[in-house]
């Protein structure tokens, strides 16, 4: 006969605690359905891309500091680049 494998995952957050059970009674889920959930959508930040001269910045392009001055067009040119790219 097998046995269930009875796995606990321990966090020592009140905020984190409180939050799920808040979004669980909301939902109508279990608390650890909620955690589930949520770490399934968790995406962890990647590194800094470089477009052109642009750098990413989370979702947007930016002109980096101390940087030349970048054209209308040659931010045009990364942002097609970039959403290519994303596609």
């Amino acid at each position: 006969m097998s046995r269930a494998e009875h796995i606990q995952f321990n966090v020592r957050s009140a905020f984190a605690r409180a939050r799920a059970h808040e979004l669980a009674k909301l939902t109508g889920m279990t608390a650890t359905q909620v955690v589930e959930d949520a770490l399934r959508g968790y995406v962890p930040p990647g590194a800094v891309a470089k477009v052109g001269r642009l750098v990413q910045r989370g979702p947007i392009l930016v002109r980096p500091a101390g940087g030349a001055r970048v054209s209308l067009e040659e931010a045009n040119a990364a942002l097609e680049a970039a959403r290519e790219r994303d596609a």
